[in-house]
């Protein structure tokens, strides 16, 4: 969610809220008493606990499962579930006029504050506020993302600077290579490792390493374009708005080659805010009079939506949401947030149960929150599309595997088949997949059930991908988006993050030189990664539980209840492996290990490592040591806060 200029922003300033003509509600009661068109998506805008004039501005998926959202005239953010209810956190910036809002790989989310001499907000999920400017020149802090390094990165709009802060508070600020006066105002990660920022001023679009190299890019650009919001796009280019009129939507490659869309866009329409969603496309928003939310396809192709929208409430930043939809804010007077519901989403699944005259045909289909039906196309070659009876997959916001067995086929030919999904928002089809019947045999010998058709098994790649295989309920969350429940030999990214709470996972990985391992992990939360210098080792960081209660660990109080306190622990993770490379990252230490069979717990008091099978070399990141921890022994690397405690004991 990324940030307008100050034009844009004065002009959002006289914001007006009017209500939908009575005709079109009129109309709409007399077709049946829905608010939806047929077939469309539909917006549905929410303000039941919401602050008025609140000026609605950026909006994020956290890890909560829920949105959340800054409102910068009444220096507010909040809270929203799927479900629509809100929660507002009244008067807790204290710097004022929250912005840029992103989920940082610290399970808290970080807030852009503009307000007085500017700030930056660290909010925990229970809506605890941490504002750090120690390190920030004084002015205007107007979007924040998360990097790829594992600490936060923000745009100051005014004086021009790019910043790195990290989890606990400690910002550096970036200069060199960048335009003065060019007013940043927004910023994310890029495919390419890198991040990537808009100059609304100066008209260009920057990108910074994460070492602070900065480089910009003017080409196919005017220094009056504009350029307001950037995303990442699923085609691995960056798309961003041109708030300037006539207003435009650009991609810019990692190369920086830029490229600008117009046709289907209104002309000065302003566009706002933009954000990749779930079914391939980008979304973004029109702040312009009468207000609209479009989509465009990676080849160019605008469509524009405005049904259920109020007149004049100014769009404004956008994000996909866990329930499968868009999520808006509404900058105009009162301000709102809004859901734009998507059609289904489909994904293909080779046919099986092949036989001489039948198959079971199968995909998998997310109905998005919405009533969903569905049903396979089917035809060979020159012959006439046929469909299967359609059915209900629900109305849940996870992927649903659908299947149909369809009978009097012909032997020996190839047939052609998708799936076809249907809500309130539109139609799907999904991508075409082939099978062949089986060839009947040429003597009557008993008749012998056709094995399925052998898949290629997933494989993993070096630095990019794994291989997980779950045992018991196991869910898992790519980088950017939603939870989900894994299907066996799933081939998922690096950087994505397991739920193994109520299950377990094996996790097979490439070496830079080919050579596979195995690990299995198990009851907690934690992410994977693998830095490509260490050549194949893999970084397991756990991830979950909160240390709040942690903070009155040391309190004045009975010793029973002080020593229970400070061994209360927070998360855990067990594992073993055969010889692979792993290194699992607690809070106060790392261990690295092979072959082994060992558990990770964070305390309060410190990070416990316990050592089942082998030997683990265990980092303590205060005492700076490492300890070689043999099987049947444990090591406790205590916070900072427990060595302080233990030494006072002591005197």
């Amino acid at each position: 969610m990324h940030q307008v200029p100050d034009g844009a922003a004065e002009t959002a300033q006289v914001r007006a809220r009017t209500v939908i003509c009575a005709g079109l509600a009129t109309l709409f009661a007399a077709l049946g008493g829905g608010t939806a068109a047929a077939h469309e998506p539909w917006v549905t805008e929410f303000d039941d606990g919401l602050t008025t004039s609140v000026g609605a501005w950026g909006i994020a998926a956290a890890g909560d499962g829920n949105l959340w959202f800054t409102e910068d005239t009444s220096n507010v953010f909040a809270r929203i579930t799927p479900s629509a209810v809100i929660t507002d956190f009244p008067d807790a910036v204290l710097g004022g006029g929250p912005r840029g809002i992103a989920y940082g790989p610290d399970g808290n989310i970080w807030i852009a504050e503009a307000g007085g001499n500017g700030a930056i907000a660290r909010v925990t999920p229970d809506g605890g506020v941490t504002e750090f400017t120690t390190g920030l020149t004084p002015g205007d802090p107007w979007d924040i993302a998360a990097g790829p390094d594992g600490n936060l990165w923000f745009v100051n709009k005014n004086p021009a600077v790019v910043g790195r802060i990290t989890p606990d508070g400690t910002i550096t600020e970036f200069t060199g290579g960048l335009s003065a006066s060019s007013e940043p105002s927004a910023i994310v990660k890029g495919p390419d490792g890198n991040l990537w920022f808009t100059e609304t001023a100066s008209g260009r679009i920057g990108r910074i390493t994460t070492a602070g190299v900065i480089t910009e890019f003017t080409s196919g650009l005017s220094g009056s374009d504009a350029p307001t919001d950037i995303a990442s796009g699923p085609d691995g280019a960056l798309w961003f708005t041109l708030n300037a009129d006539p207003g435009g939507i650009g991609r810019i490659t990692k190369a920086g080659d830029v490229t600008i869309y117009t046709d289907g866009l209104t002309a000065d329409s302003a566009p706002v805010g933009i954000a990749a969603g779930p079914d391939g496309a980008l979304w973004f928003t029109e702040s312009a009079s009468p207000g609209r939310i479009g989509r465009i396809s990676t080849s160019g192709d605008i469509t524009e939506y405005s049904g259920g929208l109020t007149v004049d409430s100014a769009p404004w930043f956008i994000a996909p949401g866990p329930d499968g939809n868009m999520w808006f804010t509404e900058n105009a007077l009162l301000g709102r947030v809004a859901r734009i519901t998507l059609p289904p989403v489909l994904k293909p699944l080779s046919a099986d149960q092949i036989s001489e005259g039948s198959a079971r045909l199968r995909a998998r289909v997310r109905p998005n929150s919405q009533a969903t039906d569905y049903y396979f196309e089917y035809w060979k070659a020159l012959d006439t599309t046929q469909n299967t009876e359609t059915a209900y997959v629900g109305n849940g916001y996870d992927f649903e595997t659908v299947s149909t067995v369809v009978q009097d086929l012909e032997p020996g030919t190839e047939y052609t088949f998708r799936v076809v999904a249907t809500n309130d928002s539109g139609t799907s089809s999904g991508p075409e997949r082939t099978f062949t019947t089986s060839v009947p045999p040429a003597s009557e010998p008993p008749a012998v059930e056709p094995s399925p058709e052998p898949q290629p098994e997933p494989e993993p790649d070096f630095g990019k991908t794994v291989v997980a295989e779950p045992e018991g309920s196991v869910r898992v969350k790519a980088p950017g988006g939603g939870w989900e429940s894994m299907d066996p030999g799933s081939e998922l990214p690096v950087g994505a993050t397991f739920d193994t709470r109520r299950g377990a996972v094996s996790v097979t990985t490439a070496g830079c030189r080919g050579r596979r391992q195995t690990g299995k992990f198990g009851g907690g939360l934690f992410t994977l990664r693998q830095p490509r210098k260490a050549c194949g080792r893999v970084d397991v960081y756990l991830r979950g539980g909160s240390f709040t209660a942690c903070r009155h660990a040391g309190a004045r109080r009975s010793a029973r209840r002080a020593v229970a306190s400070a061994v209360r622990r927070v998360r855990r993770l067990w594992g073993h492996d055969n010889g692979g490379r792993f290194r699992t990252h607690g809070r106060h230490s790392q261990a690295t290990v092979r072959g082994t069979r060992w558990v990770t717990v964070d305390r309060c008091d410190g990070t416990l490592t316990s050592v089942r099978q082998g030997a683990v070399a265990v980092r303590d990141f205060v005492r700076h040591r490492t300890l070689l921890v043999r099987a049947g022994h444990s090591y406790l690397a205590r916070s900072r806060a427990a060595l302080r405690r233990a030494h006072r004991r002591q005197r």
